[in-house]
């Protein structure tokens, strides 16, 4: 039986949450050769570059909620897009050529990395 407890922790936990930053609700990547993983989400409102000069550009942006960021590798080198809140929602291998986008649906600051490329880090703000 749930107690008015666990309810009250369930509820602060999520609140907590949220007010940390949520997920992102959706990503999608494609290769340059139109080998997509997943549809592009839309329109970018802001792109993020990741270079052979091991970074990200610009390291931090801001976005609004419903905005569509994406990350794309100008240069040779694979990167990654990692976020440290949630792994799950991050793209495994951004090839040379590569785009990679996710849409925002809370509003937070989410940092993310490069998991290749320890140096290589970056934040978004979306208000």
């Amino acid at each position: 039986m749930i107690t008015t407890r666990r309810i009250l922790v369930s509820v602060f936990a999520l609140s907590a949450l949220a007010a940390c930053g949520g997920s992102p609700a959706s990503s999608s990547s494609s290769g340059a050769s139109g080998n997509a993983a997943g549809a592009a989400l839309g329109t970018a409102t802001e792109t993020i570059t990741a270079t052979d000069q091991l970074q990200f550009s610009p390291t931090s942006t801001a976005a609004h909620v419903g905005d569509i960021v994406e990350w794309s590798n100008t240069g040779t080198v694979t990167h990654t897009v990692t976020f440290d809140s949630d792994q799950s929602l991050s793209d495994s291998s951004l090839n040379a050529g590569g785009k990679w986008q996710v849409k925002f649906t809370t509003a937070g600051t989410y940092a993310y990395h490069c998991t290749i490329h320890a140096n290589m880090s970056g934040t978004i703000t979306v208000s």
